[in-house]
């Protein structure tokens, strides 16, 4: 089969989950066989024609779509006729039998993945929340969990720092909550009807694509509760490599080393770990090893507001390759996943149980399919309290310092989601 992968960005542009799935994916699958092309955005830091660039990474072949995004301009970051144009010749050049998206928050425009929909060829997989959260992470602007968008009611205080109904602030959230949306045309609101245009050209894909894949059974209920209608909804876990985790030995510590790895935002909760380790007293008995960008100015704002001297011992490490996280795992006796949204099957506590590393978990229920047992400690999600007690109980028992063995039960082989997916391909295609 030739198969087209589409996705936000791609390695080594980018090292975050949804691109390091979806090139293991299309790396598995042109080993069995597969005539494969990823096509991805590449964001350009000035504005300018928007371009292509065809190069390869580890030999699947890229088609990157070089483009200047302005996310204040909200219809271009989801709407772009060009960027329609440019996808239409790469896919005639390269004449798919299936089109596989495996994100669309935004930066690619909607209609891409549409045309794939209309001919019939399109295959989706959820990785976040943004089919009803155009933020990704179904938390708004301060925070707090959104149970759903209500049809852009609440995405207009959160996008827009638009009111809906009332000048006051707190009688507006309450009309956002509980008022009948039918009310919206009480007061007219552009933003409104910029939400409904991508909201109706999500549901459309969703409803028309082939298959959409669901990785958690907790994001298939958020989207069943806000009522999406999706075609032939299936249900399978991420696969990881398991072969870059095969040989790995802890080095040695004379301290407990609590790592990191994710987002530098607010939703991944690394402002809860540095003030729970911030509030213990042994300073000496433990270092923080912190990875993540910096590049968006938004990142920076967060890392800086963390005022990580207040942590005697810890590292700002910054990225790395995706082919270093095995020995940057090695490194690290304690992984942090302090997240404060539901999360969607992260990859990286899924290597921390591939190498024996012992994980301290946001109790989020999107953060593992399956899990409990030796080495995996959980905290209430967002409570500073039992975050901090944890880390006390942890360092008190000395049992980080024990090695226990990798859980590759709990974990998908890219080898048998790639055998799963096949199954699901041949069967709606």
């Amino acid at each position: 089969m030739n198969i087209l992968y589409l996705t936000h960005r791609f390695p080594p542009d980018h090292f975050r989950g949804t691109e390091v799935y979806t090139f293991e994916l299309a790396h598995e699958m042109q080993k069995l066989g597969h005539r494969v092309l990823a096509v991805a955005l590449r964001e350009m830091p000035q504005p300018g024609k928007i371009s292509v660039v065809r190069d390869s990474y580890q030999d699947v072949a890229v088609a990157r779509i070089c483009k200047h995004l302005n996310p204040a301009d909200f219809l271009s970051y989801f709407f772009d006729p060009e960027m329609d144009k440019i996808f239409a010749e790469i896919s005639a050049d390269f004449q798919p039998d299936l089109v596989h998206a495996t994100y669309f928050t935004g930066g690619l425009s909607l209609g891409m993945t549409a045309e794939a929909a209309a001919q019939k060829k399109l295959f989706t997989t959820v990785t976040d929340y943004a089919a009803l959260c155009p933020r990704g992470q179904m938390l708004d602007r301060n925070y707090y969990m959104c149970p759903g968008p209500r049809r852009g009611v609440r995405c207009l205080f959160c996008l827009f720092d638009r009111l809906w109904l009332f000048q006051n602030p707190g009688l507006d959230r309450i009309a956002r909550d509980y008022f009948p949306v039918s009310l919206a045309g009480l007061k007219k609101h552009p933003q409104l009807g910029w939400l409904k245009k991508r909201t109706h050209a999500i549901q459309n894909v969703l409803r028309e694509s082939n298959a959409v894949i669901f990785s958690h059974p907790l994001t298939r209920y958020v989207f069943d509760r806000n009522r999406v209608q999706v075609n032939n909804p299936e249900l399978l876990d991420f696969g990881v490599e398991f072969a870059h985790f095969q040989d790995h030995n802890k080095s040695p510590a004379s301290r407990l080393r609590i790592g990191f790895i994710g987002q530098v935002l607010p939703h991944k909760g690394l402002h809860l770990l540095v003030d729970a380790l911030a509030g213990i007293k042994d300073q000496e008995s433990f270092e923080l090893l912190i990875y993540g960008s910096l590049n968006h100015p938004f990142e920076k704002e967060y890392f800086n507001s963390l005022k990580l001297t207040r942590v005697k011992n810890q590292k700002w490490l910054g990225t790395f390759d995706y082919s270093q996280m095995n020995q940057v795992l090695e490194g690290i006796d304690l992984l942090t996943v302090p997240s404060i949204w539901p999360e969607n099957c992260p990859l990286t506590p899924k290597y921390a149980l591939l190498t024996g590393t012992r994980l301290l978990l946001s109790d989020q229920p999107g953060i593992l399919v399956k899990g409990g047992g030796e080495g995996i400690d959980y905290f209430r999600a967002g409570d500073l309290a039992t975050l901090s007690e944890q880390i006390e109980e942890i360092l008190a028992s000395g049992k980080w310092a024990k090695q226990f063995e990798p859980r590759r039960d709990l974990v998908m082989s890219i080898q048998d989601h790639c055998s799963a997916l096949l199954k699901i391909y041949r069967e709606r295609a």
